[in-house]
Formats: structure tokens, sequence, C-alpha cells
């Protein structure tokens, strides 16, 4: 939890930066930032901003302070970051979706796979995972029919039966070897960004400590409440 706070932070301290002249300027800061934390913004990344969101509208629902700007802060914040991260994710999937609608217009199989092909070569780092996913992910929501089963479903369609060989040819041309070698940057972006996240809470936590034994501070209960902690230290 307390990494994923980290994004939180990492972007509300875009939003706070004082350089920013305008709405405008805090506004296209804080997409260029949303956009190169991609790699970070997976579904457990979605998840708890989502279950966040929710589980402080009820608080501050049962405490009745729902929209009292002076209660409802941390919740404004968890809202624009949502609003954020939903709208890069949605930029990508639509960007993928073109990619595949491209493929789909092609006439004939081979015609399909070939373009499939300079597609993926051409595909940046980032990009590589979340397209396999969108193509699986499209393909699951066909239902039990791209499972021979047709009892609930429809006869397969000339749709349909591209859609399928869209995935085989994605599980050919992009084998778990290859998803892993067109990824790498994309990884070791990744990985140098959640170091330096565990880096920042460790630094947070020592300055609650150090701030616990002058003045009464709990490490743990200000830690998982950021919005606290800003207001302390920030």
């Amino acid at each position: 939890e307390v990494s994923m706070l980290e994004i939180i932070r990492s972007v509300c301290e875009v939003a706070m930066d004082p350089s920013h002249r305008s709405e405008e300027d805090t506004a296209a800061a804080l997409t260029d930032a949303v956009r190169d934390m991609r790699p970070l913004l997976d579904d457990a990344f979605v998840a708890y901003l989502k279950y966040a969101v929710a589980e402080e509208e009820g608080k501050l629902a049962r405490a009745g302070v729902l929209d009292d700007p002076e209660h409802n802060r941390w919740l404004f914040v968890l809202r624009i970051v949502q609003e954020g991260v939903y709208a890069e994710l949605s930029g990508g999937v639509r960007r993928y979706v073109d990619h595949i609608w491209y493929v789909l217009r092609m006439k004939s199989k081979s015609e399909r796979r070939e373009l499939l092909r300079k597609l993926i070569d051409v595909m940046p780092t980032m990009d590589v995972r979340p397209f396999v996913k969108v193509v699986n992910n499209i393909v699951s929501s066909l239902g039990t029919t791209v499972r021979g089963d047709f009892a609930d479903g429809v006869v397969l369609g000339e749709m349909t039966n591209q859609l399928l060989q869209l995935q085989r040819d994605v599980n050919e041309l992009l084998p778990p070897e290859r998803i892993s070698e067109l990824s790498k940057d994309a990884d070791a972006w990744a990985a140098v960004q959640r170091r330096r996240l565990l880096e920042r809470r460790d630094s947070t936590r020592q300055r609650l400590e150090a701030a616990r034994k002058t003045g009464g501070i709990d490490p743990d209960e200000v830690i998982r409440r950021p919005g606290a902690e800003a207001e302390r230290f920030d």
C-alpha cells in the first residue's frame, strides 16, 4: 500500500509545483507525469485507487462531512489522480484498438499477419505488454464460443475468426521471451521508479520517526494517511 501511496504522492507533487503559472500549465504537467508513470499504473494500482476512493467516500459519508472542504481534501486528491490515470490508460487502450482495427481491415490472413508484424517491430517498449493484454481481453470477451462451446453463444462469424487469428498471430510473434526482450527498457525504467518510491518511503518513515521522538507522531498512522503527512512536512 505504501508504494501505491507514493505514486499518488509523486503526482501530487507535480500538481503543487509552484513553477506552474496557470491551470493549463498544471494540467499539462500532470498529464506528462501520469504518462511517464504508465509502467507503474498496473491493475493493482487501478484497483487500489478505486478502493481508496470508495473507502474515503464511505468514511466521510458516515461522518456526515462528505461535502465539507475541510474534511474531503484527500478524497479530492484521490479523485484527481484517478481521473488522470483513467484518462492516460483509456488513451492507450484506444491506440491499441486502433492498431487492432487496422490489422483486421486487411483482406487476407497473410496481409493481417504482415501488418501486425510491422506494428510490433516499431511498437514502443511501454506498449508491448498492454497491447497483448488488450488483444487477449477482446478475445476473452467473445465468451464461450472461442472455446468451441456454442450452447450460450453465437456461431463464429467472420470478425470473430479474424480476432482468433489475431490472437494466434500475437502469441506466435510475441512469445514470452520476445515480450521480455521488447519490454526490457520499460521494465528497467519501472524498476528504477519502484526503487525510488521505496527510498522515498524509507526517507518519509525516518523523518516521521524523528518527529515522533519530539512531537508524539505515530509514523505508521501518518504514512497510512498521506494527506496528513503532506500537511505536516511539505
